[in-house]
């Protein structure tokens, strides 16, 4: 049986600007994978609660123990692309994964997206415990083995694993440290509650960038920049109400996916959003109703000067996803009001030397706390059900076939594509 592991770059706008000037699509992956007809539950839907209902549960194997592996499993084998040593990588076969504890879930990878952090972490060489390891953050399958609770087997699922996040046993290490929850192989482990079926609407390529491009929009706005989560209520429209003051969310690279899911859930919560693009990418944040300000052939002066002039000096809000000298630029477009308390979400990084506002707090996003804590959990229920709903809708994608073979290929096209300045 062939099956899909979908190789999308979530951190990009999905293309790559060649030599010439012209967009080079970025195109999800296929590879073989051993037959076996997965077993697709009548109703893929995703409960809105964050708790799964009673029909949900599933019970505790019995013949064999949850957390020993059946002969079947036994026999089989785990490909995954690993670090072999600082800065290469190798195609591997692991031994089929076992459950560490009951309220884990294996997951058959059937689509993976790609990101800069990725390749970051080969190139800097961190949080690489040892060689060789698995990386890869994010992907979307089909539940192959389930512990206590909350999965049947065949379920269509997505999830992610994060810097720092995770359980070494029950949730007493970090699970970067955990080989078995790396993504850039053919079986993924990790904890239950950090699974959620896949909205019905969207294929397992599609869903490829949730976990790491989208859950993390939806946790920078809703629990770093505390964006409230439900719409806010519509105003009286007496010509007595005095007309509130617009409340700015600036976006420093608006364009890419992660931008484009920010822009979706800003917007739905109420705020304006200025996105900072390049001219090229610039519809991929105006059609999603973001002010637009493009970088290209003007000065760090010029584009906050732009910024504060269309944020009427009330951009309260920030979230840069290009390096540290960007995050500069967000904080001289942060509004002067003294009074004016402003969030700052530099998820690329800020330098400890940066000149930061009295007014603004610098927020550090840890999305380990996805894993860390299951309260988190609420962030990606609510996002499920958006996209269920169409309130929310997905950036276009390609695909790439060939497998895990070509996740190498893929991660230089998005290390090629990653422009300097943002856009």
């Amino acid at each position: 049986m062939s099956g899909f592991l979908g190789c999308l770059p979530c951190n990009s706008d999905g293309k790559k600007e060649s030599g010439d000037g012209t967009l080079t699509p970025v195109i999800p992956v296929q590879y073989e994978i051993e037959s076996k007809t997965l077993h697709l539950p009548s109703d893929t839907s995703f409960d809105s609660e964050p708790e799964f209902s009673k029909d949900e549960k599933t019970v505790t194997k019995k013949d064999p123990p949850w957390n020993e592996p059946s002969r079947n499993e036994a026999a089989r084998s785990n490909r995954a692309l690993v670090v072999a040593a600082k800065g290469a990588y190798a195609l591997i076969d692991y031994e089929f994964p076992t459950l560490a504890y009951g309220k884990e879930v294996v997951t058959r990878n059937l689509a993976t997206g790609l990101n800069p952090i990725d390749f970051k972490t080969v190139d800097y060489n961190f949080c690489l415990p040892e060689f060789p390891w698995v990386t890869g953050r994010g992907m979307a399958g089909a539940v192959e083995v389930v512990g206590e609770e909350g999965f049947k087997v065949g379920d269509r699922v997505w999830t992610r694993l994060g810097l720092g996040m995770g359980c070494k046993r029950k949730f007493t290490g970090t699970y970067y440290r955990e080989r078995r929850a790396g993504c850039f192989q053919q079986f993924v482990t990790v904890p239950s509650h950090t699974v959620l079926h896949l909205p019905s609407n969207l294929s397992f390529d599609s869903a490829a960038c949730l976990g790491i491009a989208a859950l993390t929009a939806a946790m920078t706005l809703w629990r770093w920049l505390q964006v409230p989560m439900s719409p806010p209520s519509p105003q009286p429209t007496l010509t007595s109400v005095v007309e509130e003051k617009k409340e700015y969310l600036l976006i420093w690279r608006g364009s890419t996916v992660t931008g484009q899911f920010a822009i979706q859930i800003a917007k739905r919560c109420g705020l304006d959003v200025i996105a900072v693009t390049s001219a090229k990418t610039r519809s991929l944040a105006e059609n999603l109703g973001a002010i637009v300000v493009v970088r290209d052939g003007k000065t760090e002066d010029e584009i906050v000067s732009e910024l504060r002039r269309n944020g009427e000096d009330n951009i309260i809000r920030a979230i840069d996803l290009v390096a540290t000298h960007t995050a500069n630029f967000c904080l001289k477009a942060f509004s002067k009001d003294e009074g004016q308390k402003c969030l700052f979400a530099p998820l690329a990084m800020i330098s400890s030397k940066a000149q930061v506002p009295e007014n603004v707090t610098v927020e550090t996003v840890e999305m380990k706390q996805f894993v860390l804590s299951k309260e988190s959990r609420v962030y990606a229920v609510e996002l499920n059900r958006l996209i269920e709903e169409g309130a929310i809708v997905l950036a276009g994608l390609e695909v790439l076939d060939g497998g895990l073979d070509v996740v190498v290929e893929g991660l230089e096209v998005e290390e090629g594509g990653y422009p300097e300045n943002g856009g």
